[in-house]
């Protein structure tokens, strides 16, 4: 049977712009999602990207397809509520389960356990990139174990529409195997986040032994390291708002870093926990600023002047000034 119902879990920044993307580009395509006790705008923000709330229960009866996208602390317990959903309803085709968060390989395993007493169809996800827009299209790499590879196939026609522009942007990892996609988004992430949590360390630091230092340090930069300057200085604003989403990543990239040094003849355990372990620092850098946001959220305006996420957005915006500075120098 031809793919015509499509359930994406759940329409956040990333899963709103992939829904939009697939409304406007496969219209024939029924969209889903299943949003209880969410505000007025999550309902509304599925609303204009085409997504149908319906409960979950109807959502995994009629979906085809259900592709999770959420932050990744919740990707297991999602697959147990459609679970428990399919466990009342024992005689239906289950749909094809396409996790498209950011876990390692190891949780990918785990899910995967979950799913193969169901028969339940896996697909391995890993998208690369900020949100859809009108100009720009993340890319969705895609690997399967070999006995679903057929329906890994079935899913790129359907949502990949088969060419560029007609669907969503995806590659299939070919012979990669259950996991490889989860592998490749944990070393894009890990440096492209970490490079960003990283930076935040150092800033924070800096201030915090003096604001002296940190100006010395924005200054040596911008004369030093433009292009970096301007990298984290452009990265620092988008990310305050969503450091609570790092925080379960940089754990995962924890575990397969572990996981995958452990595996080397020459390395124990114990000595790839430790190089693992410099992303469990970050994952505390990230909860630091989540933290901090949190707790601006709640003091109100007038907190916004102190605390991390306001040093940081504060050598953000010197940090503009100063790249703009140096480079009309150069002219």
């Amino acid at each position: 049977m031809p793919i015509k119902t499509v359930a994406i879990l759940y329409p956040g920044a990333m899963g709103a712009s992939l829904a939009r993307t697939l409304h406007v580009r496969q219209p024939q395509l029924t969209l889903l999602t299943s949003l209880s006790a969410r505000s007025t705008s999550t309902l509304e923000r599925a609303s204009t990207s085409g997504l149908q709330n319906v409960p979950l229960s109807k959502l995994v009866e009629r979906s085809d397809v259900i592709i999770s996208i959420l932050p990744p602390s919740a990707a297991v317990a999602l697959v147990l509520e459609v679970l428990d959903v399919l466990s009342h309803r024992s005689s239906q085709k289950p749909p094809i389960y396409v996790d498209a968060n950011a876990i390692s390989p190891g949780t990918v395993s785990e899910i995967s356990a979950l799913l193969a007493p169901h028969q339940i169809p896996f697909i391995d996800g890993g998208v690369l990139g900020l949100p859809a827009t009108e100009t720009f299209d993340p890319k969705i790499y895609l690997s399967s174990a070999k006995a679903w590879e057929g329906q890994m196939r079935e899913v790129v026609s359907a949502i990949g529409g088969g060419r560029e522009g007609n669907g969503l942007n995806i590659e299939v990892l070919e012979d990669g195997g259950e996991g490889a996609a989860s592998a490749l988004k944990m070393c894009y992430g890990g440096i492209n986040k970490g490079y960003t949590g990283l930076a935040s360390l150092i800033v924070l630091a800096a201030h915090a032994h003096s604001p002296g230092t940190a100006n010395a340090l924005l200054r040596e930069f911008s004369l030093s390291k433009t292009a970096a300057l301007e990298t984290f200085s452009n990265s620092f604003p988008d990310m305050v708002g969503k450091a609570y989403r790092f925080v379960g990543e940089m754990r995962e990239v924890s575990s397969f870093i572990h996981t995958a040094l452990s595996s080397l003849p020459y390395t124990t355990p114990d000595d790839a926990k430790k190089v693992a372990d410099t992303y469990e620092g970050l994952a505390e850098v990230f909860q630091r600023i989540a933290n901090d946001m949190r707790s601006e959220s709640a003091s109100g305006e007038d907190a916004k002047s102190e605390g991390e996420v306001a040093t940081l957005l504060d050598f953000a915006e010197k940090g503009k000034k100063a790249v703009i500075k140096v480079r009309e120098s150069k002219q």
